[in-house]
């Protein structure tokens, strides 16, 4: 844990003091452009993506993203395009594939037990958001749901 990025320099310097960061630094270019840097971890607010992405991937460095990579197609094709011409290695973040249920689900598929699957959907309970204190987040307000196939801003 090298060096964190943010926009505010006392929320950084305590993060990195309470995670065990070894620096902080408010300049998303400096970070990028510093030879120790190898890997860049997308971890920022969906929007900002792209651009992280795609200057990271012209200074060769190796991207984790978080979900979601892009908040539409044509950003995704970009940032897409952009690795494949560096070679560098990058991912897309999917911390759930782990879990027990998903690996319970695969196991079935992938021996027969479960016929012609057409559709799918799955709901998860979590308790990191739990207790008063804890900030309203995106991730707790309702919001329609939707697919990528068939979604009219994924569409290419």
């Amino acid at each position: 844990m090298k060096i964190i990025y943010g926009r505010t320099e006392a929320d950084l310097a305590e993060a990195a003091k309470s995670f065990g960061w070894e620096e902080y630094e408010t300049s998303r270019k400096t970070v990028i452009q510093r030879k120790d840097i190898d890997l860049v971890d997308i971890v920022s607010p969906n929007a900002t993506h792209k651009d992280i992405a795609v200057e990271a991937a012209k200074a060769e460095k190796h991207i984790l993203f978080e979900k979601p990579l892009a908040t539409n197609f044509a950003d995704a094709k970009k940032m897409l395009e952009a690795v494949e011409s560096t070679g560098i290695k990058h991912m897309v973040c999917f911390n759930y594939r782990k879990v027990p249920a998903v690996s319970l689900a695969k196991k079935m598929i992938e021996e027969g037990q479960l016929k012609k699957i057409y559709n799918f959907r799955a709901v998860y309970l979590q308790d990191w958001p739990a207790g008063p204190s804890f900030p309203t987040v995106w991730q707790l307000s309702e919001r329609p749901h939707s697919r990528a196939v068939g979604h009219p801003q994924l569409q290419g």
